[in-house]
């Protein structure tokens, strides 16, 4: 039974954040998600949470929905850590910080800064 709210806690969340506009609805979607740690955390349940955790910030990180997580970060939500839940969870407090952490990487060869020179023979293409 409580695989199956979890499930239904995942689908929820889900939801609210898909049919937020302008981030209208990611308060609800936090509630939800403290709600499903909190279990996570009684119900023995860290690895489904860690894993759901997981695929909202490979889904959210960034893109169109990037304010949710900024959120998660704003408010502190990460991993379920060892010391929380000594039976089911093998992840530690710096792993849980450093899961926070987005890395964003720069396409090969991006180059913020291009030289004058380059940006003058651009120009001159134009004519």
């Amino acid at each position: 039974m409580v695989k199956d709210g979890l499930k239904q806690i995942q689908s929820v969340i889900e939801r609210f954040i898909r049919s937020s506009l302008n981030g209208d609805l990611y308060d609800k979607a936090m509630e939800t998600l403290k709600a499903f740690r909190d279990a996570g955390v009684s119900e023995d349940e860290a690895p489904t949470f860690n894993k759901f955790l997981e695929k909202i910030k490979d889904t959210h990180a960034t893109g169109p929905h990037h304010g949710f997580f900024a959120l998660m970060v704003k408010e502190n939500i990460s991993l379920i850590t060892k010391d929380e839940s000594e039976i089911s969870s093998i992840i530690t407090k710096q792993e849980a910080a450093d899961f926070l952490k987005v890395i964003v990487e720069k396409p090969k060869g991006w180059n913020p800064n291009p030289e004058n020179k380059d940006a003058d023979e651009d120009f001159n293409l134009l004519d």
